[in-house]
């Protein structure tokens, strides 16, 4: 009777084996858990939205200046900012501290406009208006090293280099009563232009696959030159465009 008692108390108050038997009467601690690897994600996608200020390049006209040439001085009014530019990348992260990522942002289009009005040499009422539109592609290579604060939140500061294409398009339009004294031309172009960009920011993990990505980055881009028409001698030419921008975006994870 004292036997089974014991191998009750036993297999009862056994701290390794409290709801079993040990056949061999000798205490064996259970082996602890092998824990599981927690890898932090290599790759990920990226979408941002940007709002622009300070971004007023410069606009010459160089050779003829039709507008003026034709009625004497011209109102000009540029449309350069507020900007928007919005953008998708794809990173990947090299380590805790250091990450790289390819980004492609499209540039709302700017603009500047010379308007003129006035009588020309037969008293008639003419108007004239010398229109030049840019837009651009930027494709940039970004570098970031992460400052890791052990908490969901990430600052950083990042660079990057990389290439603008610039798409240019000039209108110029001329009317007048006159017979025959009204015209219309325009050219347009297509010209890569160097691009860099400086950021600093933050980032917010909420869950183990999205993050919210706020910073503020300044971005240099050259600016393009655009012609009239092959039968004029007359080009409007940017300056580069040196802009400040507040982004907001997303980050996707994979593994």
């Amino acid at each position: 009777m004292i036997a089974p008692m014991a191998s009750m108390a036993l297999a009862d108050g056994d701290p390794y084996y409290s709801n079993g038997i040990n056949p061999s009467g000798i205490r064996t601690p259970v082996p602890a858990p092998i824990p599981v690897p927690v890898y932090e994600a290599e790759w990920y996608f990226r979408g941002d939205f940007a709002a622009g200020f300070g971004g007023s390049p410069s606009v010459n006209v160089l050779g003829a200046n039709l507008a003026q040439q034709v009625l004497g001085t011209s109102t000009r009014s540029d449309s350069f900012e507020p900007s928007f530019t919005g953008g998708v990348g794809v990173g990947y992260v090299w380590g805790p501290y250091f990450r790289t990522d390819l980004t492609v942002d499209m540039h709302s289009i700017m603009s500047t406009k010379q308007t003129v009005s006035g009588l020309d040499a037969f008293n008639n009422a003419t108007t004239g208006v010398d229109r030049t539109k840019w837009m651009s592609t930027i494709l940039m290579l970004n570098a970031y090293y992460d400052i890791r604060t052990g908490t969901p939140w990430t600052p950083y500061i990042g660079g990057g280099l990389g290439f603008a294409v610039n798409q240019g398009t000039r209108n110029i339009d001329y009317t007048t009563a006159t017979p025959g004294g009204s015209f219309s031309t325009g050219d347009r172009s297509t010209q890569v232009q160097f691009a860099g960009a400086a950021m600093v920011g933050f980032t917010y993990e909420f869950s183990s696959f999205w993050a919210l990505d706020v910073n503020y980055r300044f971005l240099h881009v050259g600016g393009p030159s655009v012609s009239s028409s092959p039968n004029y001698a007359s080009t409007v030419e940017f300056g580069s465009l040196n802009e400040h921008q507040i982004r907001a975006g997303l980050r996707f994870y994979v593994n």
